[in-house]
């Protein structure tokens, strides 16, 4: 900065008149603050104020929630076995098991007594 212009911003700075704060000054920032709040936080405000009847709003629509909520229909669990086996591509063998059972069961290998 020039020399000379610092010496003429000095000079003006000096002119000017002081800046006086009203007594009132942080009460009329407040207010400004207040006025300029949306409509949602006078909404919150009012909803905390009266926190109990919210509660108990919001526990009645969960209980309404809960007991309009559809319940499924109980499924028989020998018939869902039983659709599973029959899609299984091992179907046959399992329906044949019985029978190879029973001639294990009864065959002559079995036997350890010796004649």
């Amino acid at each position: 900065m020039n020399h000379d212009e610092r010496d003429n911003l000095w000079e003006l700075l000096g002119r000017a008149r002081p800046a006086e704060v009203s007594p009132f000054f942080s009460r009329n920032v407040l207010r400004a603050i207040r006025e300029a709040q949306p409509a949602s936080s006078r909404v919150v405000t009012w909803l905390m104020r009266r926190w109990p009847l919210v509660a108990a709003a919001a526990c009645a629509l969960v209980f309404a929630g809960i007991a309009l909520m559809p319940q499924p229909e109980p499924v028989d669990s020998v018939d869902v076995l039983a659709e599973y086996v029959s899609a299984s591509p091992d179907y046959a063998v399992i329906g044949n098991l019985d029978e190879l059972l029973a001639t294990e069961q009864s065959s002559v290998w079995l036997n350890h007594s010796v004649d």
